[in-house]
């Protein structure tokens, strides 16, 4: 019996890159989460990889959060609007002086992802 698995090839030096300038501190709570090999954090895609979303591994297309706010954020729990404050969520996300996000995938995002029952709270 022969299987197939296909996945989409992500660049882990992108990934290490986004976690490394925010040291590891999810970009929505600040929270930088220590385990016993070191600290954690998820380099989340904005515009998902891969069909249909077709977004890039890029640089500008990805945030560093914590597992939690990875997974709101992938399933529309919240979305950032074009001045970084977050919607569905109090407060705005960190950003970096020296990253900046495309603001085509956060757009992109609310009007995919973000879901309709949290608007208008």
């Amino acid at each position: 019996m022969e299987t197939r698995v296909q996945r989409i090839v992500r660049d882990t030096e992108l990934s290490r890159s986004i976690k490394t300038l925010y040291n590891y501190k999810c970009q929505v709570c600040n929270i930088q989460i220590e385990t016993s090999s070191g600290f954690y954090a998820e380099a989340a895609h904005i515009k998902p990889l891969g069909v249909p979303h077709n977004g890039p591994d890029s640089k500008n297309n990805l945030l560093c959060l914590c597992p939690n706010h990875h997974v709101m954020f992938d399933y529309g729990g919240f979305s950032i609007l074009d001045d970084y404050t977050l919607i569905g969520l109090e407060g705005e996300l960190s950003i970096h002086k020296e990253y900046l996000i495309n603001k085509e995938f956060t757009k992109y995002h609310l009007d995919h992802f973000y879901d309709e029952r949290n608007r208008g709270k």
